[in-house]
């Protein structure tokens, strides 16, 4: 390959596993790369078992975001998790960096569920032999994001962590009847009920603690915060 030089937005590479370790930082102009009749041309002379798995990869995957996923480790297939800029070591720093953005929500972390990176890139690794049971928790969370795509995201964040500590607004909240004694208060309740209803990201962590039964305190904050919005809109 040292004949070869492949640029991606003015940054040269000089070998294939340079190239697949720097396609996150630069996924529209890899893409256009990969796709290319004159790249093609030259990969496959040069390394006809990776054009054969990128040509296989490019009929199979119908979603960009999968596309580019896992046609980097094509090219570098020992790399660390690597997505959208994004570059994690092991799976707790994903579910770290999901909950450090919560109660909102990044939708390229989402991708590793709506697209089931995780764990294609676990099988491609063989943690799903290594790692059974984080595998099965996170195929099953697969499943519901089809039906609760923000509840199964925080669920993912939770999981992945190892951790049943809820950040909100800046403060660490370990003791849920702490966390909602804070939510009723008159300069809270408003911005807390609306965030936690589109998230889910206090129901995930509910959910987490083993203590759904405080659902209904939660349903019953909304309620109130609902009745009030009424009742100033009528005023």
């Amino acid at each position: 390959m040292s004949q070869y030089v492949i640029e991606l937005e003015g940054k040269l590479f000089s070998s294939w596993k340079e190239f697949g370790e720097n396609i996150y930082l630069h996924e529209d102009a890899a893409e256009k790369l990969l796709t290319s009749p004159k790249f093609l041309r030259i990969l496959k002379d040069s390394e006809p078992e990776m054009f054969k798995k990128l040509v296989k990869l490019n009929h199979e995957s119908r979603e960009f975001q999968e596309f580019m996923f896992l046609a980097q480790y094509i090219f570098n297939p020992f790399m660390n998790i690597r997505h959208h800029g994004y570059s994690f070591n092991n799976l707790k720093e994903i579910g770290d960096k999901i909950l450090e953005f919560g109660p909102e929500i990044d939708v390229y972390l989402k991708d590793f569920l709506k697209y089931k990176l995780l764990t294609k890139y676990m099988e491609m690794m063989g943690w799903d032999l290594q790692k059974p049971i984080i595998y099965k928790k996170i195929k099953e969370l697969e499943h519901l994001f089809s039906i609760n795509e923000n509840k199964s995201y925080f669920l993912l964040g939770f999981v992945l962590s190892q951790c049943d500590i809820i950040r909100y607004w800046k403060r660490d909240y370990v003791n849920i009847e702490e966390f909602f004694i804070s939510m009723r208060e008159p300069f809270n309740i408003v911005s807390y009920s609306s965030l936690i209803d589109k998230s889910q990201y206090v129901l995930s962590w509910l959910t987490v603690k083993g203590q759904l039964d405080q659902v209904k305190k939660y349903e019953d904050i909304v309620n109130l915060v609902e009745k009030m919005e009424k009742s100033y809109d009528k005023r």
